[in-house]
């Protein structure tokens, strides 16, 4: 029986590489942003060589792309499946809540990798990357079609405009954490209050004005 070949003690595991690699590349493109964060700077976080990004990512931009779409996995997936659960007043508006303290809490991350998801995002609203509509197309556009779908449970009729606007206001309200670097909580957030207690206030005030106005008319497939 042939024995096992033995794995070089120097031949890098391919599957922790490129974690190390995607990992420290979400770093560095969070902190630096997409322009100014170099392979070099993301092989020296990652402790690989230069050439390592090449040759399991292929460039830059494609690393870039495949650290939205890990993050996607982990923050739009589940955020498009909530209006699936709806079927009643109940649970449309238990959908929605979910939905605004999610996005709040994606917005507002203070911890890695949370927090540079939220920065990434901010980047790209404030100084878009080369690869902004491609990111725009894949990932932004569809988490948005399922929340204007939640938007339009609760209208009689489709009316565009109506959807855009709400979904335009609830997302100012979460990007804006996102967009405060230098510690959204010395700004919003009481002294005296938990973080997690002030964005759970924060998505009730933001859900209140919602159902103030909207309720439940419509199933849509």
């Amino acid at each position: 029986m042939k024995p096992k070949a033995r794995r070089s003690k120097v031949e890098p595991d391919a599957k922790s590489t490129q974690q190390k690699i995607l990992y420290a590349a979400t770093k560095v493109f969070a902190e630096h942003g997409y322009k100014e964060a170099t392979t070099r700077k993301i092989c020296a976080e990652a402790k690989v060589n230069v050439a390592l990004v090449n040759y399991y990512f292929r460039s830059k931009a494609e690393l870039y792309k495949a650290v939205i779409a890990e993050l996607f996995e982990g923050t739009g997936k589940p955020l498009m499946a909530i209006p699936d659960t709806v079927c009643d007043e109940a649970t449309w508006k238990q959908a929605m809540r979910i939905w605004i303290r999610r996005s709040l809490a994606i917005c507002a991350a203070r911890k890695p990798p949370e927090c540079w998801m939220a920065r990434l995002m901010g980047m790209e609203e404030c100084v878009p990357s080369e690869l902004t509509q491609d990111i725009e197309e894949k990932f932004a556009k569809p988490v948005r079609r399922c929340f204007a779908r939640l938007l339009r449970m609760a209208m009689k009729e489709d009316d565009p405009v109506q959807v855009s606007l709400w979904a335009s206001t609830v997302n100012a309200q979460c990007v804006i954490y996102a967009l405060t670097k230098q510690g959204w909580s010395a700004r919003f957030c009481l002294p005296e209050m938990k973080i997690e207690d002030w964005l759970d206030r924060v998505a009730e005030h933001i859900c209140e004005s919602i159902f103030a106005r909207l309720s439940f008319q419509r199933k849509l497939d």
